[in-house]
């Protein structure tokens, strides 16, 4: 596995025309008329997914409309996965409101911004999610609350499942959603090469950015797990567990995958 700076500026070089013609197509389209929305979200999504070299692997199907998707959380990669996957609304920490070009992603998603540590504006935040399902839109959020190198699942914060407590949104759906990014350049990604995907801790985004786009393909695992009706759960602790309980038990499946891959190619190596 080799960096290359040159992939890095041509992909880069047409990444950014990719970002600002699509943006632009947005803007005049949504001035004209929002039902063009879902195409343009899709399509800018999987031209991202195309430039910079991720192939993803899906199992299961994503619930169509209404559906409050829950995922594990392991880099800024996420949100270009999940949005050449699904039509969604994305729930994100409003620090992200300060990057530039990933804010500008997360304003073509209508992304809703929340601040954990505020009880007040966290209220406001759990009404806009409720509003957005309402208008049967689908919403998808990282109830860890930062990223890590995705070798397990950090403990989810429940205050955003306190949505399934509302009687009115009985019928709509919560569907877990497991990530897992396990190959580069065809090699099974251990836990020395993760932090080449992804992005945590004190990590400079730009530089890990401008990393990545230099590296070969990647591939990462989605698994979409069987959705509940929110009426199924008793409480937001409840419909938490569920999520952390699934999302948990598929990682450690795919790390063990990853670990016999890894043996195996050390294996074949040998009669080389």
């Amino acid at each position: 596995m080799l960096y290359s700076p040159i992939l890095s500026t041509l992909r880069l070089a047409i990444l950014i025309p990719w970002i600002l013609f699509i943006s632009s197509i947005h803007l005049i389209i949504s001035l004209i008329s929002k039902r063009f929305f879902s195409f343009f979200f899709s399509l800018f999504f999987k031209g991202i997914i195309n430039i910079i070299g991720v192939k993803v692997n899906v199992s299961g199907l994503p619930e169509k409309r209404r559906t409050l998707f829950v995922s594990n959380h392991i880099s800024y990669l996420d949100i270009i996965v999940y949005g050449s996957l699904i039509n969604t609304v994305f729930v994100a920490k409003s620090e992200i409101k300060k990057w530039p070009i990933i804010n500008k992603l997360c304003t073509i998603a209508k992304t809703i911004f929340v601040e954990r540590n505020n009880i007040r504006s966290l209220r406001n935040q759990i009404s806009l999610i409720e509003k957005s399902l309402q208008k049967d839109s689908n919403v998808l959020f990282f109830p860890e609350g930062t990223s890590s190198d995705g070798s397990n699942v950090l403990r989810f914060k429940s205050s955003l499942f306190s949505i399934v407590d509302s009687k009115e949104l009985g019928d709509f759906y919560i569907q877990p959603v497991s990530l897992s990014y396990n190959k580069l350049d065809g090699l099974p990604l251990n836990k020395f090469y993760r932090p080449f995907l992804a992005w945590f801790g004190g990590m400079d985004l730009f530089s890990h950015l401008w990393k990545f786009l230099g590296l070969g393909a990647s591939e990462v695992k989605v698994n979409f797990h069987k959705a509940k009706k929110f009426s199924s759960f008793s409480n937001r602790k409840d419909a938490c567990f569920f999520c952390y309980e699934k999302i948990s038990e598929q990682l450690n499946s795919d790390h063990r995958s990853l670990k016999i891959d890894n043996k195996l190619k050390l294996y074949e190596l040998k009669f080389l």
